[in-house]
């Protein structure tokens, strides 16, 4: 599928699921929801051979299956298992990419997810331990993707579009632990689905841009 063809299709499933969003039509939501991270996911894997890209790109149709998950009933524990998984492969990603430790950046990502555990843990029930294994998953994939974007050298895109794209699917993240298990966030559900669709994009486009072979081997 030609890339333009693949951006239109993500662009208008994300329109058709806002209008979902707005009027509350849970079969158009559930219909559009996976088709704008799916068409990043092809787009990533027709880019080129390169083994972190297709990690990437099955990090993104495993954020389809979780995108699906998510908008069914009952279903919010396999979209954990499915995005925790997704994370896992953008953390192999990274790591082909930047091996260096970078340990001084675990610093922020521990507070960060001290805090988002804190806020939501009182009110996660029998989630607990999986909601912590998920903030610890999300957690290593800030910390791989900033060691990425702090290396030396490398193409600008590749470096700080991997971290804007996981600091946003941290924060989406983080909107739907509180809303979810602290306190209910009014409008949230379009902060939510804008920032990590955000996320998603630049990830993507990180992972194209390296695949295409027009930057510098980041050490």
């Amino acid at each position: 599928m030609k890339a333009v063809l693949l951006v239109v299709v993500g662009a208008l499933a994300a329109c058709i699921y806002l209008v979902g969003l707005a009027l509350d039509m849970f079969w158009l939501k559930l219909l559009a929801k996976p088709w704008p991270v799916l068409a990043l996911g092809f787009a990533v894997w027709q880019s080129g051979d390169g083994r972190a890209g297709r990690l990437i790109a099955w990090g993104l149709f495993l954020g389809a299956i979780g995108d699906v998950c998510l908008a069914l009933p009952n279903a919010f524990l396999p979209g954990m298992i499915a995005f925790a998984i997704g994370h896992g492969l953008y953390i192999a990603a990274f790591l082909r990419w930047n091996r260096e430790p970078a340990l001084p950046l675990l610093a922020p990502v521990l507070l960060f997810c001290a805090i988002g555990l804190g806020l939501m843990l009182p009110g996660a029930g029998a989630l607990a331990v999986p909601l912590a294994i998920y903030v610890v998953a999300i957690g290593a994939m800030l910390w791989r993707a900033a060691a990425c974007a702090l290396a030396p050298e490398g193409d600008f895109l590749v470096r700080w579009g991997a971290l804007a794209g996981a600091l946003l699917f941290g924060l989406s993240d983080f909107l739907i632990g509180i809303h979810r298990f602290h306190q209910p966030l009014p409008g949230a559900a379009f902060a939510i689905i804008v920032t990590y669709w955000m996320a998603q994009a630049l990830l993507a486009a990180a992972a194209i841009r390296r695949d295409t072979g027009t930057t510098t081997s980041l050490p």
